[in-house]
């Protein structure tokens, strides 16, 4: 350009820069992006990890409905634990928003902190100074410097030293709750986590095992889901943290209307055994004392859905267990966390060992050795929560008719062809549907009479009330009832 010519538009940009943005005004970044009092996401933290106010204010609204449904409902409410699950979910709510924003390495030991505050709400001072010292015995022993195969006996014997000074224990004064709380925390995740120190490759860290024994919703539920160290540590922040939170309240929902209809089935349902006189007293006192269980499904999911606000991506505990179709189907449902417990520590470690053997007499063996570990478990769970044995007659019957059970499937279930399972594929579906509801009926039914067996006070009493149900009247009157007031109700409409 000559001189004395002045160039009225800007200069054409190369081409490889004229889809770039160019220089922002001097403050305009400022205006643009304001500078916010937290970080959506800290350096090194994953995606899952990163903070949004609008979905987490929604969650916390969700949270809120459930504390209002507990306090309404007087849920888990009990004469020596008082507002317990209130107290957790209240204090667990009040936490929540800064655990939610704390950097990523700090949110662990947040939980940790707030799981010894829970500990102290419901078992108070004197109580929850006992409960430390015993969980600091036995998880310091398992980082002492000596073989493996030396802390699990150390372990092993500090249990059997309570076991021998519990009486004295008590006599001396020492708070009733603190045996169920210590035990509930420790008697089965100490064996899960020794079992992960004798296979890991590098050391567990202590804040990871601390907050492994010290679950928050621990101390309002005695028996408490077998939560696995491994699945523990690998579902945390797994998923977006938000989503992993709606799970968990949704898991809570769940189990509050577990444990409401249990307390309609126990309340409003169920009748004593002593009051069967005929067999429709018989099958409502079969089906009700099997829908109890609904409580123990109900605590889990609250426990389970509590950790899923602080990040701990965790399996369902049971799946519509009361429409399994087979034993093996009912066993792969019901109680999932134990499943998978005895299938890891007990199923696969003899399958492994019997490798060489014909495949039917290692299933039979494996499925034999299970369930005689679930029932010798099942009653040492019962010393350290009520201080008596489960060893009487109707465990052994009703563990080993359905380590029966269970093994005749799992046999049924290896032996069945692809053509057998083509040949289903084919059915009209219309039969198969009717062939699935006739087992699912079938299998509902032996696990009910079953489980009649196992919360009756002994053998004898149990024949005597089946001898009574079946052997009186045959009259369905609370049947006919119903169907006459469905029948007025229709008549009305």
């Amino acid at each position: 350009m000559g001189p004395g010519i002045v160039r009225t538009s800007a200069p054409t940009r190369a081409p490889h820069q004229r889809f770039r943005p160019g220089p922002a005004p001097a403050g305009a970044t400022e205006r643009s992006s304001p500078r916010r009092w937290f970080s959506s996401l800290y350096a090194g933290e994953p995606e899952t990890c990163r903070r949004a106010w609008r979905p987490f204010l929604i969650n916390c609204v969700h949270l809120g409905l459930l504390l209002a449904v507990f306090h309404l409902y007087q849920v888990e409410r009990r004469p020596f634990q008082g507002h317990a699950l209130e107290s957790l979910a209240a204090l667990a709510m009040l936490v929540l928003p800064a655990h939610y924003l704390a950097p990523l390495r700090w949110k662990k030991p947040i939980f940790l902190a707030v799981s010894a505050a829970g500990l102290l709400m419901v078992a108070g001072p004197a109580a929850s100074v006992v409960v430390l010292a015993i969980a600091a015995a036995f998880i310091g022993t398992c980082y002492l410097p000596i073989p493996w195969v030396a802390r699990a006996s150390t372990c092993a014997a500090m249990a059997a030293a309570i076991v021998w000074a519990r009486p004295s224990l008590a006599e001396a004064g020492l708070p009733e709750e603190v045996i169920p709380i210590a035990a509930s925390m420790l008697m089965f995740r100490m064996i899960l986590f020794l079992y992960e120190l004798k296979h890991a490759r590098a050391p567990e860290s202590p804040v990871d095992a601390l907050s492994y024994f010290f679950l928050l919703p621990n101390y309002c539920f005695p028996h408490f889901p077998v939560v696995d160290y491994r699945t523990m540590q690998r579902g945390y922040f797994a998923d977006d943290i938000h989503l992993t939170q709606r799970r968990g309240l949704a898991m809570i929902f769940r189990g509050t209307v577990h444990v409401l209809a249990y307390r309609v089935v126990y309340h409003q349902m169920l009748i004593p055994a002593s009051a069967v006189n005929g067999i429709e007293d018989l099958v409502v006192f079969i089906v009700c004392k099997y829908l109890t269980y609904l409580e123990i499904s109900g605590q889990f999911h609250i426990a389970c859905g509590m950790l899923h606000l602080f990040g701990y991506r965790l399996p369902e505990t049971h799946h519509r267990y009361l429409l399994a179709s087979s034993f093996t189907d009912y066993w792969r449902r019901i109680n999932i966390y134990w499943k998978d417990f005895m299938v890891r520590v007990v199923f696969n470690p003899v399958i492994f060992r019997l490798k060489r053997w014909p495949t039917t007499a290692a299933l039979a063996t494996a499925t034999a050795v299970t369930f005689l570990a679930t029932w010798l478990l099942h009653g040492y769970q019962m010393y350290w929560l009520r201080g008596e044995w489960g060893f009487g007659a109707t465990d052994a019957l009703f563990w080993g008719t359905l380590g029966v059970l269970v093994a005749i499937n799992v046999q049924f279930d290896a032996r069945r062809s692809m053509a057998r399972k083509a040949a289903q594929n084919q059915t009209h579906p219309a039969l198969g549907f009717a062939i699935h509801g006739a087992k699912v009926a079938a299998t509902f039914a032996t696990i009910a009479v079953l489980w009649s067996l196992w919360y009756s006070t002994s053998v004898g009493a149990w024949l005597d009330m089946m001898g009574r149900g079946l052997g009186g009247s045959w009259s369905f009157p609370r049947l006919g009832m119903l169907v006459e007031m469905v029948r007025r109700g229709l008549h009305g409409v």
